[in-house]
């Protein structure tokens, strides 16, 4: 498992990640967004944080981008707000983060916890996040009483 809550490396890629990014609220924002995202072309790399790092830009950006924009409209008929998906620039991304909009818990880090993007799109080749080392075995009241 990834470590969501460690430091990030010190890398380009994580340094972007950090960066400045605009929210999407609205409904239409995102339609707009989205057209703009789609027509944006060249290559990209989609890279699952809970994953490995692709080794080159994504091949199939379209399947990847329906997929994405299914996952985000989902909640559209339920929610009045858009508010999953953030990018670096608006008019010209080079980096966006879609969040999956049943899973974004407390994304405002009242949990402490990172809530990291199901997809990041990035025109940087990404750096996975370190490995979770394993949690020491937790062991019971008497086990612990005597050594």
């Amino acid at each position: 498992m990834r470590d969501t809550n460690g430091p990030l490396p010190d890398t380009p890629f994580w340094h972007a990640y950090n960066g400045r990014f605009a929210g999407i609220p609205t409904w239409d924002g995102f339609d707009r967004f989205w057209q703009v995202f789609a027509a944006s072309g060249g290559d990209w790399y989609v890279f699952d944080p809970s994953g490995e790092a692709p080794a080159g830009p994504e091949t199939d950006l379209a399947e990847v981008l329906a997929e994405a924009h299914a996952c985000v409209d989902q909640v559209r008929r339920m929610r009045s707000y858009c508010g999953a998906v953030f990018a670096d620039d608006l008019a010209n991304p080079g980096f966006v983060k879609v969040f999956d909009p049943w899973k974004m818990g407390g994304v405002c880090g009242g949990s402490g916890e990172r809530v990291m993007p199901r997809w990041i799109f990035s025109r940087i080749a990404p750096d996975a996040l370190p490995l979770l080392p394993d949690e020491p075995e937790k062991k019971g009241l008497f086990a612990r009483i005597i050594g």
